[in-house]
């Protein structure tokens, strides 16, 4: 079975693209058995994410999987699958899912890099400002969508190694070496999306 990432995260270029596929690859890569590793598709924003994983999923070709992985972009009561979040949320129409799967990154991606902050100083290196980093590694859901990229710029902007976060050129090469398990650790929903990688 072919199994297809649709993720929300690059597009503004293809250098970006690149990033992203390749950032999200090697998180994968952790998780997923050995010769199983699905593919990435880097769609951009989340609209863009949802349609071509809407349309993959209506073409019914057989053993093809199709995977969505966007940001929640707020909170998600506990409990709320990403389906029934998603259409309340966004009113997206969700087409008949069978064996394909939904996923969220709650509350955004940067949570995840919140997740390993010992490699976020390593990243970055001297001048690095744990202390502007916001809310608790251990649960990092509950960090509020907003301030998720402020405080990584915060927490950066003094550092020479690579200087002030960039989500563009930062967040894809920080997601390819951080930990997933510090990630599930503190994110359920990560959790859940790491189960579904290492059944495969």
């Amino acid at each position: 079975m072919t199994v297809t990432i649709y993720v929300e995260g690059g597009g503004n270029n293809n250098a970006e693209t690149v990033r992203c596929k390749r950032g999200f690859t090697e998180y994968c890569k952790k998780l997923a058995p050995v010769g199983r590793l699905p593919r990435i598709v880097a769609c951009g924003g989340r609209d863009q994410a949802f349609d071509r994983f809407a349309t993959d999923v209506a073409r019914n070709k057989p053993d093809n999987l199709c995977v969505l992985l966007v940001d929640s972009e707020g909170p998600v009561e506990p409990g709320t699958s990403p389906a029934v979040y998603l259409h309340a949320r966004d009113r997206w129409v969700l087409p008949q899912m069978q064996l394909h799967r939904l996923f969220l990154m709650v509350q955004a991606m940067e949570a995840w890099l919140l997740a390993d902050r010992d490699r976020l100083a390593e990243y970055y290196g001297p001048n690095f400002r744990p202390n502007a980093l916001r809310g608790d590694e251990r649960h990092v859901e509950a960090i509020a969508k907003d301030d998720l990229e402020p405080c990584l710029i915060a927490a950066s902007r003094d550092t020479t190694t690579k200087g002030r976060y960039n989500k563009g050129t930062h967040a894809f090469d920080l997601l390819a070496t951080i930990d997933p398990a510090k990630v599930a650790a503190s994110s359920p929903h990560a959790a859940e999306f790491h189960a579904f990688l290492r059944s495969l």
